[in-house]
């Protein structure tokens, strides 16, 4: 706010802003212990202050498939986010002569109460004025960010008072300073890579808008694509309207027309998770400063990487907002999938953000990474399934009255173990007798999981000849004949083959000549091959006891549900025909693109949401035109489901693009977007999912 006339200067009172508590550091407190802090309420107040960033950092432990693990997760966010850069940017109006004062002398404690908590804090100073008769606005940069607490110095002792005569009210230009500083003053105030910008706004005015050609929406886009918070400190001056007034302080001849909108630092401030502190005395602006560096809206949230497929973690909530220095309680549920491979060891890292935007909100914030702030699970799955016992029926004659010898084959597969020694009874070689005997055989893994399986052995009486009959007749050819059916993957999807595993089996007690019969759910684009063996034209020789395995791939680009049917026919001809038909269902699941909004603009995401993709299979979302930022490839939960948020970059193209998912070995997925600089009805698009 300019300045016209001298004005009596009342006794300094208590700072009044809102929602103040001692900062966690010892350093801090002895700073702020003459205003005399008092403790905010929060969400966490009640939250104990862990020792470690993350607590617990690692979770070791074994699970069966399909259980989960609860876990109390405590993050403790920093009283000064990670690698701060904090740009001060001073009122040089009339009206601001004692707060610049202030913060001259408090300058060191504004460096050593940032620096405390992070050492590789920088600082830049710039200043305002009006776009009424000032150069630019009045904008300046005094000293650009930096770690030289000289610089610092000069430029603090630089900042003036000569600005912003001319204007008809007490609005000032701020926003434009705002803009300047996120699009980096021409490079002075280009911020590190993945570090947290703050930039501190002194005034005692509203700002006009547009502002030096910016307007508040552009301004807002810009400090969010920079992930820039604004702390406002508002002083309390007679000239001022406050950063959220209206352009009339109450002064005759000083009242801006048309009225300045209200509520203009309020909307920044929010859009950008930053701070107000209002009504500050001039003569307590850098107190205020430290105060409200050190205790910054901070949203914790979390991503995860280089998670296994068969392990799945979800916090509840997703992100959660506390204060600089506090504690964020999060539930964690950590959970296996059911068919994760057993005796494997499933690794996770959750790595905790400060500063993210929340899922639902506008924006994007490119969070302050920190090393500390991670997580490491390693969960062991453990080895619950039995060994898998392989034992046919068989069918034998007797040679004479006390029966026959049969010698026969089991197996034992296991998942972990792999191939293991059944032990069976009766032993394979042992004399049968005529009539039934069941066979039974065990294994047992090293997990002392323990498989069994049976099989029933039938030995017919020998043949009798008719009385007076020399030499008896020849047996006639006997064969009993099975088959079974199994699919691989069990679910597939368009573009991907499916296996069928056909088994077929000879009780005996003669060799039987098979062959084979398939049906398939008949689809447009099918593609199916024929069977690798047992044709009519080539038919399978099965000896007794024996078995053969016969393969056939399918694909399809259309999702359905069906049944394939196997067939199993030859000679001898079989009497028993119950077990020479199999069928197994086939399920074909073609993935779905969900995007929202349809029509967005630069600077903002669009939500996209996949569902029916494979479990385990990493995606990379792709625009069709613009530019695309880097991201890494999402992983697919076990429930064939993710959700991510793609940003449209603020200085992106407009028009209509779409957005791709890639995954290999299936058909792209692309949705409509319409990237506006205003804000439209979205059209009706013609999409597919």
């Amino acid at each position: 706010m300019r300045w016209f006339q001298s004005s009596g200067r009342t006794e300094p009172s208590a700072p009044r802003w809102p929602g103040r508590r001692t900062p966690a550091r010892a350093a801090l407190a002895l700073l702020l212990l003459a205003a005399g802090a008092v403790p905010a309420s929060t969400s966490a107040s009640a939250v104990p202050v862990p020792v470690e960033p993350v607590t617990p950092a690692v979770v070791s432990q074994a699970l069966d498939p399909g259980a989960s693990l609860q876990v109390d997760k405590l993050v403790r966010t920093p009283v000064v986010p990670p690698m701060p850069e904090v740009v001060l940017l001073v009122d040089g109006t009339g009206s601001m002569e004692e707060a610049i004062t202030d913060v001259r002398g408090g300058l060191p404690n504004i460096i050593d109460g940032v620096r405390s908590a992070q050492p590789d804090a920088r600082f830049a100073v710039t200043t305002f004025g009006d776009q009424v008769g000032d150069v630019d606005a009045g904008f300046g940069v005094k000293t650009e960010l930096t770690t030289d607490d000289d610089a610092l110095g000069r430029g603090v002792a630089a900042l003036g008072t000569d600005l912003g005569y001319g204007s008809d009210g007490p609005s000032e230009d701020w926003i434009n300073g705002l803009w300047q500083i996120a699009a980096g003053a021409g490079g002075k105030t280009v911020f590190r890579e993945n570090s947290s910008p703050v930039v501190v706004l002194v005034s005692d005015a509203s700002s006009h808008n547009p502002s030096n050609g910016h307007s508040i929406e552009d301004t807002i886009f810009s400090l969010q694509d920079k992930n820039v918070r604004v702390l406002g400190v508002e002083v309390d001056t007679p000239r001022g309207d406050g950063l959220d007034g209206n352009g009339d302080a109450g002064i005759p001849g000083q009242k801006e027309d048309p009225p300045t909108t209200r509520g203009q630092a309020t909307r920044i401030i929010e859009a950008t998770g930053g701070r107000k502190l209002a009504g500050i005395d001039p003569d307590q602006v850098a107190e205020a400063i430290v105060e409200g560096l050190t205790n910054l809206p901070t949203r914790v949230g979390h991503t995860l990487e280089s998670c296994d497929p068969g392990l799945s973690v979800t916090l509840d909530p997703p992100t959660r907002d506390v204060v600089s220095g506090e504690t964020a309680a999060f539930a964690e549920t950590i959970t296996v999938a059911p068919d994760a491979p057993q005796g494997a060891t499933l690794t996770c890292t959750v790595h905790f953000l400060l500063g993210t935007q929340a899922p639902d909100t506008t924006a994007i914030g490119a969070a302050a990474a920190d090393p500390g702030f991670r997580q490491e699970i390693s969960i062991t799955v453990n080895d619950v399934s039995a060994p898998v016992i392989t034992l046919d029926d068989r069918l034998a004659r007797a040679g004479d009255e006390t029966g026959t010898t049969i010698t026969y084959t089991a197996t034992a597969e296991d998942a972990k173990d792999g191939p293991l020694a059944p032990s069976c009874s009766p032993a394979s070689g042992s004399l049968f007798p005529v009539g039934s005997t069941t066979v039974t055989c065990t294994a047992t893994d090293a997990a002392g999981n323990t498989g069994t399986d049976t099989a029933v052995f039938r030995v017919l009486p020998p043949l009798a000849p008719p009385p007076g009959t020399d030499p008896p007749p020849p047996v006639p050819p006997r064969a009993d004949v099975a088959v079974s059916v199994s699919l691989s993957p069990a679910r597939t999807y368009t573009g991907r083959p499916v296996t069928a595993r056909y088994t077929l089996t000879n009780a005996g007690p003669d060799t039987a000549r098979v062959t084979l019969a398939t049906t398939w759910p008949s689809a447009p684009g099918r593609a199916l091959t024929r069977p690798d063996r047992c044709t009519t034209a080539a038919p399978c020789s099965i000896p007794p006891g024996g078995r053969v395995v016969v393969t056939e791939t399918a694909t399809y680009q259309e999702a359905l549900s069906g049944t394939v049917r196997a067939t199993a026919g030859g000679l001898p001809p079989d009497p028993e025909t119950a077990d020479n038909t199999a069928t197994a269902p086939l399920r074909v699941t073609q993935p779905r693109l969900e995007v929202t909004p349809r029509v967005v603009k630069p600077g903002e995401p669009v939500t996209v949401r996949g569902t029916d993709f494979p479990p385990g299979e990493l995606v990379r979302l792709v625009w069709s035109t613009g530019l695309t930022a880097d991201s890494a490839p999402l992983r697919v939960g076990g429930d064939g489901r993710f959700e991510a948020q793609v940003l449209v970059l603020r200085k992106d193209r407009t028009g209509p693009r779409t957005l791709s998912a890639e995954v290999a070995r299936l058909e792209r997925l692309e949705e409509p977007v319409l990237v506006v600089r205003h804000a439209l009805q979205p059209p009706d698009f013609a999409g597919r999912g």
